[in-house]
């Protein structure tokens, strides 16, 4: 039996509200002053994990006790303090090897200081997020007719380092790419850095700091931002586009899924582990399903591989086919499609593609 911990927290008020009912009646300044004293603790087992191979895995997940305001604003030193702490909890619970799970993976260089300051292995799980991510988009892109060597692709936080190496791996598929986010000075890096992994020939690359105007022209859209607040709205999205939102929180505004029954909104990276996994706590998918920086943690553990893995602003392409490889020889799979947290069937897709076509009309 092979051991891992996947660390999580608190997204927002309400998953603390619904926790400690009486938090409703005290002001919000010191609820979150409270959370923050707390120490991490483990929340529940992970069980049923079982490889193609025979090999099985359990786990933990270890409450990290902080808001993702509070992860992105607080001082460094005292959340990457506060992560390796849970690290430890981890290690002492038997775990081999930690996942960083949602913004605990966005400080600390990434998860570089989180794994020097502990003894025990690190992952993001952002190597097997990009792939599953990417594999989504293009699936969903066929199901639509969307032909990528046509279409204009978008990926938004493409300066961060699931949509830097999202974008590099799309770029000679597009028939363009744009790269979207808030600092245009590292967007036109990346998209210097994506010239220079290309073979020989013309590439349509546009790196900007206009979302809105870019989406608007996406066919497809990858979005993969640390924002706390939506970044796209339903204005935004071109009639009969796919949307992959692999952010958590999402980036892709709830309101999109009312006003927009012509556009194909995908949750990104979701994942069916083998055998009958049970978190033995809702984190908002069905029991059977996993996050893939979740599953990139237990593929890891099955595999024995107790190693720091994915860490750092930068991820290699040689890394994510790795995961990959790993993930399909211990049964791991895409799960069909999803749409803010509700599975979509064929007659839903099918209906989209419906209105997109009357839209065009």
């Amino acid at each position: 039996m092979e051991h891992f911990a996947f660390l999580i927290h608190p997204m927002d008020m309400g998953h603390i509200t619904r926790k400690y009912r009486m938090a409703k009646k005290i002001p919000e300044k010191l609820v979150t002053g409270t959370v923050k004293r707390k120490k991490p603790w483990a929340i529940s087992e992970i069980t049923g994990i079982r490889s193609i191979t025979g090999k099985e895995a359990m786990g933990w997940f270890i409450i990290v006790p902080l808001l993702p305001s509070q992860i992105l604003n607080l001082r460094e030193k005292y959340v990457v303090k506060k992560i390796v702490k849970a690290c430890e909890v981890a290690k002492k619970q038997g775990a081999g090897i930690v996942g960083l799970g949602a913004f605990t993976a966005c400080v600390g260089g990434a998860g570089k200081d989180i794994a020097d300051a502990t003894d025990v292995a690190i992952t993001t799980g952002n190597s097997y997020t990009v792939s599953t991510a990417i594999e989504g988009a293009k699936k969903a892109a066929r199901i639509m007719d969307i032909d990528l060597r046509n279409a204009n692709i978008a990926v938004v936080g493409a300066t961060g380092s699931i949509g830097k190496v999202a974008a590099e791996i799309l770029a000679a598929e597009a028939g363009a790419l744009y790269l979207v986010g808030r600092d245009q000075y590292r967007l036109d890096e990346v998209k210097e850095t994506i010239f220079d992994s290309l073979p020989e020939g013309d590439y349509n690359i546009i790196a900007s700091t206009d979302i809105s105007g870019m989406v608007k022209q996406a066919d497809v859209i990858i979005t993969v931002t640390s924002a706390i607040d939506f970044v796209i709205q339903p204005e935004d999205i071109k009639s009969g586009a796919v949307v992959c939102d692999v952010a958590r929180p999402r980036d892709v505004a709830e309101i999109v899924k009312e006003t927009r029954d012509d556009v194909l909104v995908i949750d990104g990276g979701v994942v069916r582990p083998p055998g009958h996994v049970d978190f033995h706590f809702d984190f908002g998918l069905p029991p059977d399903l996993a996050l893939a920086c979740m599953a990139e943690t237990m593929i890891l553990a099955l595999e024995g591989r107790y190693e720091d893995y994915t860490i750092g602003r930068d991820i290699r392409i040689d890394q994510i086919r790795d995961i990959e490889n790993l993930a399909e020889k211990h049964g791991f799979e895409l799960a069909g499609f999803r749409s803010f947290e509700k599975a979509l069937t064929d007659d839903d897709i099918q209906t989209i593609k419906m209105n997109a076509t009357k839209v065009s009309l």
